[in-house]
């Protein structure tokens, strides 16, 4: 089987790690995949995941709307299936589906929403209703739909996005982590043995809601959070952040949880975030908003605490994260035997390659 995949950008977070673990997980079971990507915007850096992928660079593909690039994208992508004969075409996120959708069906197309649109506040009111009409116009043209979490789909469902029968919701799948030794990464950092480390793991951008994290940190004086990411807003948040919030920039994700205490989220919306995926997987506990289909990653008060999006309730709930370190860590403890048997990366790919199956199996009859 061979199977194109096709994304605009691959910048560094959540999205980008998904498709290196899934491409990496159907290479194992047999499935020849070519990655098709555009550049990242200025401002922004690439994942270096990319270096152990099979992919192409189609230079005009970006994540902005241009009927001129758009134009030239199209083609470039047309002379890859022309060469590499795809059995199918897995499109993710917004503008790669938008462009491969507009072409001829003679391949199946399937299409996976990284979380949606619908509540970022990147996207303003005119800009989202574009977005609705041009999806709910496109969604005859995609063969199936993949959501990263049940919520996801049921809310693209009630903007009328396509039809219910089209979807699957397949969790993300993470390989494991080498976590190193922690001793020697706080002390590399400057972070003593026994304060303990909140870790907001993420890109510095309004839907993330990094302005919360400080806000947090003056509630929690004694308390030391740590922000690994950039981002265009970094130097906004750094400006107005109190003594006991440490900027640490892009660092190895497996020191990161080698060193963290408990983990926050503080977005306003989200898919299904690898990151927290990976705290679990560590053992570390989590905080986080309850927003998109977090909820189906964290069962609230077992492997940590869902909260609103109010940054007193957020502090209240590390707080009893706290409380719960210093009596036996359960919360950890519960979150990497959950994690390790539903988010690994060998289940994630099988089930896109059931699914991937079933649609050539229909397409062939």
């Amino acid at each position: 089987m061979r199977v194109l995949h096709v994304i605009a950008r691959m910048n560094v977070g959540g999205t980008a790690t998904y498709i290196a673990n899934l491409i990496h997980g159907l290479e194992k079971l047999g499935v020849s995949n070519l990655l098709l990507m555009g550049n990242v915007p200025k401002g922004e850096v690439e994942d270096s995941v990319i270096s152990t992928l099979k992919y192409q660079r189609i230079e005009p593909l970006s994540r902005e709307l241009s009927f001129t690039q758009d134009r030239k994208a199209r083609k470039e992508i047309e002379r890859v299936i022309e060469s590499f004969k795809p059995d199918l075409i897995h499109t993710h996120t917004f503008k790669a589906g938008f462009l491969v959708r507009l072409r001829r069906r003679e391949i199946p197309v399937i299409h996976s929403f990284h979380g949606h649109h619908l509540y970022d506040p990147e996207f303003g009111f005119i800009k989202r209703n574009i977005l609705n009409i041009i999806e709910r116009l496109l969604a005859p043209r995609a063969t199936r739909f993949i959501t990263i979490g049940k919520k996801v789909r049921d809310e693209l469902l009630e903007v009328g996005i396509g039809k219910a029968k089209q979807y699957l919701s397949i969790a993300p799948g993470i390989a494991p982590l080498e976590l190193v030794g922690e001793a020697s990464v706080r002390s590399r950092f400057g972070f003593s043995q026994d304060e303990t480390l909140v870790l907001w793991l993420g890109r510095f951008t309004q839907v993330k809601r990094p302005d919360k994290v400080i806000e947090i940190a003056r509630l929690l004086p004694k308390i030391r959070f740590v922000m690994a990411g950039g981002g265009e807003l970094l130097d906004k948040v750094k400006a107005s952040a109190p003594g006991n919030v440490s900027f640490v920039g892009f660092q190895d994700k497996n020191e990161m949880w080698s060193i963290a205490d408990i983990a926050l989220s503080t977005s306003d919306s989200e898919g299904m975030p690898l990151s927290l995926i990976e705290a679990q997987m560590a053992g570390v506990p989590v905080v986080s908003t309850d927003v998109g289909s977090v909820s189906e990653i964290l069962e609230d008060g077992i492997t940590g605490y869902l909260a609103g999006k109010d940054v007193k309730e957020l502090a209240s709930k590390i707080e009893m994260v706290i409380q719960d370190l210093e009596s036996g860590a359960k919360l950890g403890k519960a979150a990497k035997l959950r994690a390790e048997r539903e988010f690994s990366s060998s289940v994630m790919a099988d089930a896109h390659l059931g699914l991937y199956k079933d649609v050539l199996d229909k397409v062939s009859r």
